[in-house]
């Protein structure tokens, strides 16, 4: 998991201005309800094993949503380069910094059902391993979503501090969410993992999604590669699997607390587990599959009446973070020149390489997945085919 550490995200726009504002800025005005996303034409298909040569990318998913249904999918390549298993579509694929939405939607259902306050200070729910410094009383739910809270992506020691004012600027927080993680299982008395699963992910189908690990995940986990080598880095959740599984002890126990003291039993005394090295970790531990997470984008595009509170969270921008890109509530938003205004989202954790783009007004959505260090280059070229436009996001990550 120290892969995530290697880039940090700390992008800053100058002048933000007024940062949780409810009406969407002049920089981020809604489009005319064109048909964002649609399946790359045929003759592009064509080329993707041209492209993933050059790139040196074993394999890759693409799942296309149309109208409250996966209108599309389709793999090509493989899972690993050592043992040639075919990518398909029950391939278990590292979702990185993508299980920060699903999360992010967990987080705004307990809102909506009155148990988590958007604009109250998180220490205030939980002051046990807390944000310190200056600004820490300050850090709120709503700055965590919006990466606006001044924590860092991951710190490299054990005090968490923000570096500015939260709510005044964009910067880019892992740690952020996994505290936010911590304040939700206080609230909710309940692990992590098992509460997204109750929640979120069983009600919506999905499956084959966990932020652990699973029983069939070595037969159906796809490799991460750097050039022609797979690597794996799934360790620490095969570990904690493997302890949760012998204690017989349900999961809905198993807090941040638990965690680490199972998996600091037979360290060194004096060892630290900081929270880039742990899952389940809403910033980065989901694996799930390119059927699972269109199955998640579905939901997104197409709330119900009785979420559409949840629509204008997620699709309002609070924090900026250039002329075309900023952050609602758990969304990347992109909006530039006449271009439609998308809802996105990377992935990366080192040999896997995602993304995906959403379009709620007209109900379509595009998630890509792939499983080598330079998928990304590959990734570019397929949202550019699915939409027609060139992506902002691309320059930017």
């Amino acid at each position: 998991m120290t892969i995530m550490r290697r880039r940090e995200f700390l992008q800053a726009s100058a002048g933000a201005g007024a940062a949780l504002t409810v009406s969407i800025p002049e920089w981020a005005s809604s489009s005319e309800g064109v048909m964002a996303i649609r399946r790359p034409p045929q003759d592009f298909l064509g080329t993707l094993p041209h492209l993933m040569e050059l790139a040196i990318l074993p394999g890759l998913g693409i799942g296309l949503v149309e109208h409250g249904r996966l209108a599309w999918q389709t793999y090509v390549g493989v899972a690993s380069r050592a043992t040639r298993t075919p990518i398909s579509s029950d391939s278990l694929f590292p979702a990185a910094s993508m299980g920060k939405q699903v999360f992010a939607y967990g987080a705004l259902l307990l809102v909506k059902d009155g148990k988590l306050d958007l604009d109250k200070p998180l220490k205030e729910y939980l002051a046990d391993g807390a944000p310190t410094g200056k600004w820490s009383e300050k850090i709120t739910a709503r700055h965590v979503l919006s990466h606006s809270s001044g924590l860092p992506n991951w710190r490299d020691d054990k005090e968490l501090t923000a570096a500015f004012e939260p709510g005044t600027k964009f910067r880019y927080s892992g740690e952020g969410f996994y505290f936010l993680q911590r304040c939700v299982e206080h609230i909710t008395g309940i692990g992590c993992e098992q509460w997204m699963q109750d929640r979120v992910m069983k009600p919506l189908g999905m499956n084959s999604s966990t932020y652990l690990w699973r029983a069939d995940a070595d037969k159906r986990a796809v490799a991460g590669h750097r050039g022609e080598d797979p690597f794996d880095n799934t360790e620490f959740s095969r570990k904690l699997f493997a302890a949760i599984e012998a204690s017989g002890k349900p999961l809905a126990g198993w807090h941040h607390e638990e965690v680490v003291a199972a998996m600091l039993k037979d360290k060194p005394a004096g060892t630290t587990l900081m929270p880039s090295e742990l899952s389940p970790n809403v910033a980065f531990s989901l694996l799930t599959t390119v059927n699972d997470y269109s199955t998640f984008l579905i939901r997104i595009v197409s709330l119900p009446p009785d979420e559409a509170g949840i629509l204008q969270e997620i699709s309002t921008p609070i924090s900026r973070i250039n002329s075309a890109l900023g952050w609602a509530l758990g969304f990347g938003i992109e909006h530039e020149g006449a271009q439609p205004r998308y809802l996105w989202q990377w992935g990366d954790n080192g040999g896997w390489k995602n993304f995906f783009l959403a379009h709620p007004e007209s109900q379509t959505a595009i998630v890509t997945f792939t499983n080598g260090d330079k998928g990304m280059r590959v990734v570019e070229r397929v949202m550019q085919a699915a939409t027609g436009n060139d992506q902002a996001a691309f320059l930017w990550i």
